[in-house]
C-alpha cells in the first residue's frame, strides 16, 4: 500500500517550516522580502484551496489571513504581523497533526486506496473513481473462481454478481434464515448491481467526468463493496 501523500503536502511542509522558523522573537523582527512574501502567499493559497472539504471554515479564513500576515506596502521588505501569523500557526499545525484526507483513506479499503489514492491527490478525479469501479470488478470475477471452482466466468459482470449473491448465490455473506438477514442479502446485491449499472457500464461508453466530492463518493461506496467481498464464507 502506498504511503498516503497530500495533494498540498509540499505547501504544508514548506509553510510550517517558515512559520517554526519564524517563531521566535527575534526572527518576528525580520524584514521579508516581496519575494518571500509572495511565495508564502502562494502556499496559503494552495492550503486553502484543497482543503475546502476538508477544511472549510479554516479553507475561508486562510486568505483573510494572508491579506494581513505582512505589514507593509508590498513594495519593499515587510515585518510579520504577529496576530495573524498567530492565528495562521494554530491552523497550519492541526491541519498538519490531523489531515482529515487522510483520514479518510485510511478507512478505503486497501486495494482502493492501490488504484485511485494517487490519482485522486493529483486532481484525477474521474479516473480515481472508474478505477475503484473496475477494481471491484475484478474482485468479484476473483471471488467467483473462488466459489465456483472450474466454472467459466460469465462475461457479463451482472450475471457474475446473480451467481454470487442472488437467493441461491454461491456467495453466503450473510445469515438468509432471519428477516434482517434477507434483506441485507437482497440490498447488498442491489448496491453491487447499482454500481455497475451507475457508473461501470457507463463508463465503457464515454469518458464520465466527476467533481471532488462526486469522485469521493465513489470511491467510498466501491470501498464498502470491497469490503463485504471481504466477508467470509459462511
Amino acid at each position: 500500500m502506498r504511503v498516503l501523500k497530500l495533494p498540498y503536502e509540499n505547501e504544508l511542509y514548506e509553510l510550517r517550516k517558515w512559520i517554526d522558523n519564524t517563531n521566535t522573537p527575534l526572527n518576528m523582527q525580520f524584514l521579508h522580502t516581496p519575494q518571500k512574501i509572495q511565495r508564502i502567499h502562494q502556499w496559503i493559497g494552495v492550503i486553502a484551496k484543497e482543503t475546502q472539504t476538508e477544511y472549510p471554515f479554516y479553507a475561508a479564513m486562510l486568505p483573510g489571513i494572508a491579506n494581513i500576515l505582512f505589514q507593509g506596502n508590498g513594495m519593499s521588505p515587510a515585518l510579520v504581523n504577529p496576530v495573524a501569523f498567530g492565528e495562521l500557526m494554530v491552523i497550519i499545525c492541526h491541519i498538519g497533526a490531523e489531515p482529515s484526507i487522510a483520514r479518510f483513506w485510511s478507512a478505503i479499503h486497501p486495494r482502493i486506496v492501490n488504484v485511485s489514492h494517487e490519482l485522486y491527490v493529483d486532481g484525477h478525479y474521474s479516473t480515481a473513481a472508474e478505477k475503484a469501479v473496475k477494481e471491484v470488478e475484478s474482485r468479484l470475477r476473483e471471488k467467483f473462481l473462488e466459489l465456483k471452482t472450474g466454472a467459466a466466468v460469465p462475461a457479463k459482470i451482472g450475471d457474475v454478481i446473480g451467481a454470487l449473491m442472488s437467493e441461491n448465490g454461491a456467495f453466503k455473506f450473510c445469515d438468509t434464515t432471519t428477516t434482517s438477514g434477507r434483506d441485507y442479502r437482497r440490498g447488498i446485491q442491489s448496491l453491487f448491481e447499482g454500481i455497475v449499472a451507475a457508473y461501470r457500464n457507463p463508463a465503457a461508453h464515454a469518458n464520465l467526468q466527476y467533481e471532488k466530492r462526486e469522485a469521493m463518493e465513489q470511491i467510498m461506496l466501491a470501498s464498502q463493496l470491497m469490503y463485504v467481498l471481504d466477508k467470509p464464507q459462511l
